[in-house]
């Protein structure tokens, strides 16, 4: 039996556990060069570089592990245990400044014993370096593509080791051609690590500590959720980033009080969302009915603008009016031309789509408005009223009349 295609949160798990195991099996690569070029030239520069990648060795091992952990939710652990990945970028920091550190050593330390360089051992260090640089870039990309913390904070980690690589290399260049430079080259590099350690650690520390998301991805959710037509206003917003995965708990205003149309509402909102962010995994929505004072009331217009058109999709314009509820007062008016009038094809739905985008609240037509462009309104929570009148003040004294205050007891739907 084939397996199910996977998801596509499934898809990045699957590949940032399998560049975790290329880091496994580069650190080892490295390991051997750099030992067997430690051995050979007897370097303590050399020495020290094959210590840090074979400290490289178990990073990656523990970040395979871990890995393989985060995905994973039990009963004790309902929204899995994707910190882990963070708990892996601290770490990682941490390994940096352990970098950093030995780098300073191998920058301050006096020589005790001149090495024996040679063209293949100079040969050895710039490929050991090219071999990190490429996959420092490799992980730093799939990391970014993924989203995983964890696998940026390996192919930073990895650009540490270039700079160590490339101190190590200044230094046995140097010491090929009977200068040395390699303290001076030390330290505007230990300046760099500290800032990208320290980067890492503060990022993975304020996840860890349920530090909100970054101001432009709540700005994206809200304005994804406020896109929505049938959406007043967002009123309270919070995310989290646990992981390479976002938490999403808002209060949304609809303009509803019908539980099926709220829950439908939310379903699509989850989706909008989902397609803006893919990392989204848990998301609650509290939908509040929004009361109504004023309501925003289209009405297609003939040829002479105070009488109602018998057409929809083919009337040129629309009169917008905003009236109170309490007592029928007209407090703004507004006349549109149509700009879908002449179209071909579906002029009544995408006239429809096109009033829904100006937060309509009930439309008065004269005849029946067809099916699409009435589906178009349901789900926009658009109510469409039919009148007897054909004068525009005399249909909007009997909506005036029809409608009163809202009902303040209905229990806002819930979406989570």
């Amino acid at each position: 039996m084939n397996d199910p295609t996977p998801t596509p949160a499934q898809a990045g798990d699957r590949e940032v556990q399998r560049v975790a195991v290329y880091g496994i099996l580069i650190s080892l690569l490295l390991v051997a060069i750099k030992g067997s070029l430690a051995i050979f030239s007897k370097s303590l520069v050399l020495t020290a570089t094959a210590v840090d990648s074979a400290v490289d060795v178990v990073g990656a091992i523990v970040l395979w592990a871990g890995l393989r952990l985060s995905a994973r939710k039990s009963s004790r652990f309902p929204f899995g245990l994707y910190k882990i990945e963070n708990v892996l970028q601290v770490i990682v920091a941490i390994l940096i400044f352990v970098g950093a550190y030995e780098i300073a050593a191998q920058a301050l330390a006096p020589q005790e014993e001149a090495p024996v360089i040679t063209w293949w051992v100079i040969t050895g260090v710039v490929v050991s370096i090219a071999i990190t640089l490429a996959y420092s870039l490799y992980a730093t990309s799939r990391g970014r593509r993924t989203s995983s913390p964890a696998l940026v904070a390996d192919g930073k980690h990895r650009l540490v080791d270039v700079m160590s690589g490339t101190l190590a290399l200044v230094a046995v260049a140097s010491t090929f051609i009977g200068f040395d430079i390699d303290r001076w080259a030390a330290f505007p590099i230990l300046a760099i690590v500290v800032y990208s350690g320290w980067g890492l650690l503060t990022d993975g520390m304020k996840v860890l500590l349920d530090a909100s998301v970054d101001s432009r991805t709540l700005r994206l959710i809200e304005e994804t959720l406020e896109a929505d037509p049938l959406v007043v206003k967002v009123r309270d917003l919070t995310a989290r980033s646990a992981g390479r995965y976002v938490f999403v708990e808002a209060i949304v205003a609809v303009r509803t009080d019908d539980l099926e149309k709220a829950h439908a509402a939310a379903d699509r909102l989850e989706a909008s969302v989902r397609d803006e962010l893919p990392g989204v995994d848990h998301m609650t929505l509290h939908l509040e009915p929004q009361r109504t004072d004023v309501l925003t009331v289209c009405l297609p217009l003939a040829a002479d603008p105070e009488r109602l058109s018998d057409e929809f999709g083919s009337a040129s314009r629309f009169a917008f009016v905003k009236l109170k509820t309490a007592d029928g007062t007209i407090v703004d008016k507004a006349v549109r031309d149509n700009p879908h009038q002449h179209d071909d094809r579906q002029k009544g739905i995408v006239t429809a789509e096109w009033l829904v985008g100006f937060a309509v609240d009930v439309l008065l037509v004269t005849h029946e408005v067809k099916k699409g462009p009435a589906y178009v309104f349901r789900d926009a929570a658009v109510e469409v009223r039919h009148t007897d009148q054909t004068g525009v003040d005399d249909a909007l004294g009997e909506l005036a009349a029809a409608v009163g205050p809202r009902d303040d007891d209905q229990k806002s739907p819930q979406h989570g």
